[in-house]
């Protein structure tokens, strides 16, 4: 066939722990800061207690920590055991062990290189895929990652 490039994910906890760090640092952090300090002053207006506000606090802390683990170990169990892409001119094909599916790149919204990943984003609400390094069977990372900036929708550019 045609294929530029053949990557697999093989999924696993420190696979989805980076990525479910990655977003919660660069999406939901900064609000969640802003909301952290908006109740803090409000609480410490309405009842004048260091002690609740420090207390609201910790626990705060400790869910934002236990939801990130959550999120990472439903991560790793909703996608299974891998993911392969199939990149060609104007589509790819993405397979799991359950499902088969064409996606074309108009949906494409952004990609993020980390150290050992690509992250590849999608337009609103899509979601990503996580793409490893050491997983290419066809094509070379550096090849792939000029490949996909030329696809990217034009909204992101």
């Amino acid at each position: 066939m045609n294929e530029k490039f053949i990557t697999q994910t093989n999924f696993n906890r420190s696979l989805c722990r980076d990525f479910v760090n990655y977003i919660n640092l660069h999406r939901q952090l900064w609000l969640y800061i802003a909301v952290l300090i908006l109740i803090s002053v409000l609480e410490y207006a309405n009842n004048r207690s260091v002690e609740r506000v420090g207390m609201f606090i910790i626990v705060m802390v400790t869910m934002y920590f236990i939801s990130g683990y959550i999120s990472a170990f439903v991560l790793a169990k909703r996608n299974g055991k891998f993911l392969k892409i199939r990149f060609y001119e104007h589509h790819m094909f993405v397979e799991t062990e359950n499902k088969r599916e064409k996606v074309t790149y108009d949906t494409l919204n952004k990609i993020v290189e980390r150290d050992k990943y690509f992250y590849l984003f999608f337009t609103r609400n899509r979601g990503a895929f996580i793409i490893e390094k050491a997983g290419f069977a066809k094509g070379s990372m550096d090849e792939f990652n000029e490949f996909i900036k030329t696809r990217l929708s034009v909204k992101s550019k």
